[in-house]
């Protein structure tokens, strides 16, 4: 009797794989309970592999129901990381403000790299490496070989994150660029080989990086940063993750006539541009086809002077 009762109550005997996609499609607060189970479950939950793999399934989840994506994140300094609900932003008088310091484990003085499908992407400063940090289920982890930036800082190094979707891996961008130089190298990270390579095509010659500090914008499979040419003209490099490859891309009208700095960002999923013109205005233009010139778009002009 005491037999029959133990196998009635003793859990399936599942292969990994069917027990893996099972876990995947938990709510994270189930998952923060089954971790408790046994070590081998916790040590399945707490791979690093299986954090990015749920952070994608949640994001399909939510564009399958048509329900947005309810937080955003958002740095109020390099040593403090708070999350936010942009629906509450937008519809409520009040916003609740979540602090995330304490699941970085005490680390200070970091810049976020990129986020994607809720996974954020970290550079921290004192040890100069790269963190992945998915935030639902509170998991982090050092990508490996991730300290490019040299003690002497010959080397500038400018960085990017995104989702290449022809290998199902999430993928780091690092620019690199000896100082007083016009020659950039390119190193991607695999998360799924977990290791760095040198990229097989060449970074644009006679371009750098505009700005070193601003992070590489993920939009439709691409990474894209503002860019200066030899000639002083600006332009963007728009990497394409799936195939390993650089190119320049058009920027609107106001490029050619003497904008003197330029900001990407992502509007709704689109190339977004704040251009900096003569004149003391701030244009906002939207690059409506992704690739195309004639896409560009003006939202939004602004004098400092109205």
């Amino acid at each position: 009797m005491e037999e029959t009762t133990r196998e009635m109550f003793s859990p399936p005997n599942l292969p990994l794989e069917m027990m893996d996609e099972i876990l995947l499609r938990l709510h994270v607060k189930s998952l923060t309970r089954f971790k408790c189970v046994c070590s081998s479950w916790r040590s399945l939950i707490s791979e690093t592999l299986f954090a990015l793999k749920h952070a994608l399934i949640l994001e399909a989840l939510k564009a399958t129901t048509s329900k947005k994506s309810p937080y955003g994140v958002i740095t109020t300094s390099r040593y403090h990381l708070k999350s936010y609900c942009v629906n509450s932003l937008y519809n409520e008088s009040t916003v609740n403000v979540f602090e995330h310091d304490g699941e970085l484990l005490g680390r200070d003085y970091y810049q976020v790299v990129g986020t994607c499908h809720g996974l954020v992407c970290f550079h921290v400063d004192y040890d100069k490496s790269l963190y992945l940090w998915n935030p639902t289920i509170k998991l982090q982890q050092r990508l490996s070989g991730s300290d490019l930036e040299t003690s002497d800082d010959e080397v500038v190094v400018t960085y990017g994150f995104g989702y290449d979707e022809s290998e199902d891996d999430y993928k780091v961008v690092a620019l690199l660029q000896q100082r007083h130089q016009m020659k950039t190298d390119a190193n991607i990270y695999s998360t799924r080989q977990k290791r760095w390579r040198r990229s097989y095509t060449c970074f644009p010659s006679g371009v750098v990086v505009a700005d070193k500090s601003r992070s590489g914008i993920y939009i439709k499979g691409t990474l894209n940063w503002a860019a200066t040419s030899s000639s002083s003209s600006w332009t963007i490099i728009s990497y394409d993750m799936s195939r390993d490859e650089f190119k320049q891309l058009p920027g609107p009208a106001c490029c050619s006539r003497g904008c003197f700095t330029m900001t990407l960002g992502d509007l709704r999923g689109c190339l977004s541009m704040v251009c900096y013109c003569k004149g003391a205005n701030a244009d906002v233009w939207v690059m409506k086809e992704f690739g195309v010139g004639e896409s560009w778009s003006k939202t939004l002009e602004h004098s400092w002077f109205d």
